[in-house]
Formats: C-alpha cells, structure tokens, sequence
C-alpha cells in the first residue's frame, strides 16, 4: 500500500507532529486519536465517508493531495 495523504486531515497533535515524520506514523499505528476534515470540521469529508490516514486517498472525490506525503514516504525508506 502507497501512502497518500489527503491535506485535509487533521488530529489533535498534528502541530507538534509535523516536525517528526516518524511521530506522525507512530500516531497513526497507534490510531488512537480522532481525526478531523478540515473542509466539514467533522470526522466525515464531504463525501460523508469517514476520514482517517487509511481512509483518505485519492480514490475519494474530495481527496487534495498533501505535501506532506512525500516527506513520510522519505522516512519509511
């Protein structure tokens, strides 16, 4: 599976996060905190589907890719 983040996800610790590529795939194996559409401020997209990491990828129709992507697919290699 290819990681492909949508830039409207959003958790609670995104802010600290942002600043460890390896934090941010802690908290998402850990997939212990709930995540948030910046576009419905809601834990749907507008799509009305559920978002979280695995969840929001290109196949959605509301899907904005993430330059942050690129940055964890780095640090998985």
């Amino acid at each position: 599976m290819t990681l492909e983040l949508c830039r409207n996800l959003q958790w609670k610790s995104i802010s600290r996060d942002l600043d460890d590529p390896a934090e941010i795939l802690a908290t998402f194996a850990r997939n212990q905190v709930p995540y948030t559409c910046t576009r419905t401020c809601r834990n749907a997209g507008p799509d009305d589907e559920l978002v979280a990491p695995e969840l929001c990828h290109g196949a959605r129709p509301c899907f904005e890719a993430s330059p942050l992507t690129l940055r964890l697919r780095r640090q998985r290699e």
